[in-house]
């Protein structure tokens, strides 16, 4: 029986970015797992959160595919207070991985973020909390990495108990 699993992702802006959604979509297939994104699919007219949520609820855990959407050559963080600090070359994802890893985490799912190694990583994508970080090249050998699949392996059964307690 296939599992359903949401995917969390961006709009692609490069073939690299689109390549590695179809390499995570790939091994998803390859355990027996369906992806399900809002705007690829699954479609909506009205509003987005309540249809992301709805889908959630028909999922069993969550990935979050967290690449670079914006990037800031400098700028300032903090700017007029007494911790202020410069930044250079930031890469920041989409907050639609935040709100989504959000919206899961609060549906008590599994939750697997991938994140690209140099994006600034923060609130839900940062490690340190109860739920699965790898932070990857955007290449789909790393989906075959000797770092990456114990973790999705990991996530994997965290899933099917998920999917058992349902």
């Amino acid at each position: 029986m296939t599992t359903n699993i949401f995917l969390s992702i961006g709009r692609t802006a490069t073939i690299e970015q689109a390549r590695f959604v179809a390499a995570v979509e790939g091994l998803l297939k390859e355990y027996d797992l369906r992806p399900r994104t809002v705007g690829r699919t699954d479609f909506t007219t009205g509003k987005p959160l309540k249809k992301i949520l709805n889908v959630m609820k028909n999922c069993s855990g969550t990935i979050v595919i967290a690449f670079e959407r914006f990037h800031y050559e400098g700028g300032v963080e903090l700017r007029g207070g007494t911790e202020e600090s410069t930044l250079t070359d930031v890469s920041l994802p989409t907050v639609w991985n935040q709100v989504e890893a959000g919206m899961a985490y609060a549906l008590g799912h599994p939750l697997l973020a991938i994140a690209e190694s140099h994006l600034r990583t923060e609130g839900l994508l940062e490690d340190g909390y109860d739920w699965f970080i790898s932070h990857v090249e955007l290449t789909p050998a790393s989906l075959n990495s000797a770092e990456f699949i114990p973790t999705f392996e990991r996530w994997v059964g965290n899933v099917e108990r998920f999917g058992k307690d349902k």
